[in-house]
């Protein structure tokens, strides 16, 4: 009998530990696939241009008169051909409320008058906002491409009254000039 016992304790036993009890719990994988031919520098992801100082004498007074270019650069890196051969950037941002291709500024105590705009340093022609520019032909590795933000004038002097009693008063106020835009970067 105490054969019995123990072979039945031992199958009992056996069959606890087979029966035993577990947790769950859950692993969350997350990556993404690109097809992305290059990266953008770190230094241009969040990039600041400083306009030189520019005076009202310095437009003509004509609607589209620009001041004080300043050249700037977007730079791709690690840039791989297998996929992609060339690159589209488009600058996006509050527009202008007289030229609505122009980059108008923001914030308080804006002057007025006075919107950015982006040329394309390879053609010097204009980078409407919102608008892609033409395709640029990448090369492995570095890319960078140069751009020129200037001051340009959107509105006239208006003179009042008859000679010799002509008062001229200025289209174009003075004080703080901001302007914030993003750029996308399209493969093709």
């Amino acid at each position: 009998m105490h054969k019995s016992l123990s072979l039945l304790t031992l199958s009992f036993g056996l069959l606890a530990s087979a029966v035993s009890f577990a947790d769950s719990g859950q692993i969350v994988f997350t990556g993404s696939v690109t097809d992305n031919a290059c990266t953008i520098n770190t230094n241009d992801m969040t990039k600041s241009v400083t306009l030189d100082p520019v005076r009202i004498a310095d437009f003509a007074n004509q609607v589209g008169a620009k001041a004080k270019p300043k050249t700037f650069s977007l730079t791709l890196e690690n840039c791989s051909l297998a996929t992609r051969n060339n690159v589209q950037i488009k600058f996006s941002g509050q527009p202008d409320q007289v030229d609505n291709t122009l980059l108008g500024l923001t914030g308080d105590n804006q002057v007025k008058g006075i919107a950015i705009q982006i040329d394309d340093a390879r053609t010097g022609n204009k980078v409407p906002l919102n608008v892609a520019t033409e395709d640029y032909e990448m090369r492995p590795q570095s890319n960078t491409f140069d751009f020129v933000a200037s001051y340009v004038r959107t509105t006239l002097d208006v003179t009042t009254g008859d000679s010799p009693n002509q008062v001229t008063t200025s289209g174009i106020g003075t004080g703080k000039v901001n302007a914030l835009a993003t750029f996308d970067v399209t493969y093709r």
